[in-house]
């Protein structure tokens, strides 16, 4: 939903209207295999008009839990689930022009359970992809959803660090 606001500046400058886009929040999963691949679907985007590659991902159901949408979601785009979970925090989409949040998880040790059940105008390719080839896929702009890049990043970079304990 579209809303119009009245900002006020800290300098006291007004603009009036300034519109903000009301979406629920987001839950983006970096689902990993036991054997080192990340589970990865590709997409059509309409509002940038190409086919995107990224995580799974999708939105909070009103009354739900982010990780419980991250784990349905996974399940429903993919068809994998299980694994072990933990949060890689929050970011904000798109603060500028959304209100909205996505809530970030790293899935590891993930295994394929069933078919996937996307939503009925989803049209998702199932990828996947060796891990150490995702920061490739991001520089040749296969990869193009900011808040996507920031759970890979971060996955990566929690991931890296546990190597290097």
């Amino acid at each position: 939903m579209l809303r119009s606001d009245g900002l006020r500046l800290p300098d006291g400058a007004v603009k009036d209207p300034y519109y903000v886009l009301e979406r629920p929040d987001a839950a983006i999963i970096f689902p990993l295999t036991d054997d080192g691949d990340v589970v990865l679907v590709r997409q059509y985007r309409h509002a940038i008009e190409r086919v995107e590659l990224g995580l799974p991902a999708g939105l909070v159901e009103e009354g739900e839990e982010p990780e419980e949408a991250a784990r349905r979601e996974l399940l429903e785009e993919t068809g994998y689930a299980g694994g072990d979970w933990e949060s890689l925090g929050s970011v904000a989409s798109s603060p500028s022009l959304k209100d909205n949040w996505a809530y970030l998880f790293l899935a590891r040790g993930v295994a394929r359970e069933a078919a996937p059940a996307p939503d009925e105008y989803e049209r998702v390719e199932v990828v996947r992809v060796a891990v150490g080839d995702l920061r490739s896929r991001i520089r040749a702009g296969e990869v193009v959803s900011s808040s996507g890049v920031a759970a890979i990043l971060l996955a990566l970079d929690r991931l890296e660090s546990e190597a290097g304990k």
